[in-house]
């Protein structure tokens, strides 16, 4: 039996199945500072949840790599049947 989903859960999931989304975003979306833990809660769920690094400059002008979370068609139908 699977737990039901949290309400950061839920709120991530809408988000994912609008697309894609940076892990920042997604800290403000679903209202918690530590989104890969709230999606590493997701993949025990089973979705796959995959994490492409992007490119981007920080405040510096330096490279950086941050994540942008997003669902696979898979995901998208696992979300709907969790809920969402």
């Amino acid at each position: 039996m699977r737990r039901p989903l949290t309400k950061r859960e839920q709120r991530a999931i809408n988000a994912l199945l609008n697309g894609a989304v940076m892990r920042e975003n997604l800290d403000f979306i679903a209202g918690c500072s530590n989104s890969p833990e709230l999606v590493a809660g997701l993949r025990r769920k089973g979705l796959s949840v995959p994490c492409e690094r992007v490119e981007r400059f920080d405040k510096d002008g330096n490279s950086c790599w941050p994540g942008r979370y997003s669902f696979t068609q898979e995901d998208r139908v696992l979300a709907r049947e969790l809920g969402a």
